[in-house]
C-alpha cells in the first residue's frame, strides 16, 4: 500500500472502534425494538442504545472529518495516476453511504414528523448495513491493526 494512503494507527483503531460500536448499538436496538411485540412497552435498553449509538456517532464524524481531510484526496489523485479505478470506485461509493446515513440520522432526529421514523429509521439501518459491505470492499487486501 502506498504509504501516503495507510491511515496511521490511531486512526484506524478510531475508525474500527466507531464502526463496532455503530454497528453492535444499531442491530442490538432493531432486535430490542422490532423483536418485542406491538403492545408491549419500549424497554430501557432501547434509549440507552441510542444514546450509545449517538455518542459514537460523533466520534465517527470526527474521524471521517479527518479521513476526509487527509486519505480521501490523496487516494483520489493515486487512484487516477496508478491506474486503481476500484479503489476510487468503492471509495466513492463508501463516502456516499456513509454521507447518506448521516443525513438520514440527522432528519430522523430533527426533521420529520413521528410518522415518517418507521420508513426513514429503514433507510438509515440499510444505508448502514450496505456502508459495512462498502468498507469491505474498500479495505486493503491485506490489512494489520
Amino acid at each position: 500500500m502506498n504509504p501516503l494512503l495507510r491511515l496511521p494507527r490511531w486512526q484506524k483503531r478510531a475508525a474500527y472502534f466507531c464502526l463496532a460500536v455503530l454497528t453492535l448499538s444499531g442491530l442490538a436496538w432493531l432486535l430490542l425494538h422490532y423483536g418485542r411485540a406491538d403492545d408491549e412497552l419500549p424497554l430501557p435498553a432501547e434509549g440507552w442504545l441510542m444514546r450509545l449509538h449517538g455518542l459514537a456517532s460523533m466520534l465517527a464524524l470526527l474521524v471521517l472529518g479527518a479521513l476526509a481531510g487527509q486519505h480521501v484526496p490523496a487516494g483520489w489523485r493515486l487512484a487516477r495516476r496508478h491506474r486503481r479505478a476500484r479503489q476510487r470506485a468503492t471509495g466513492l461509493l463508501l463516502s456516499a453511504l456513509l454521507g447518506a446515513a448521516v443525513l438520514s440520522a440527522y432528519a430522523l432526529y430533527y426533521l420529520v414528523p413521528e410518522t415518517w421514523h418507521a420508513g426513514l429509521g429503514g433507510l438509515h439501518a440499510g444505508l448502514g448495513v450496505f456502508a459495512l459491505l462498502g468498507w469491505w470492499l474498500h479495505r486493503p487486501r491485506r490489512q494489520r491493526i
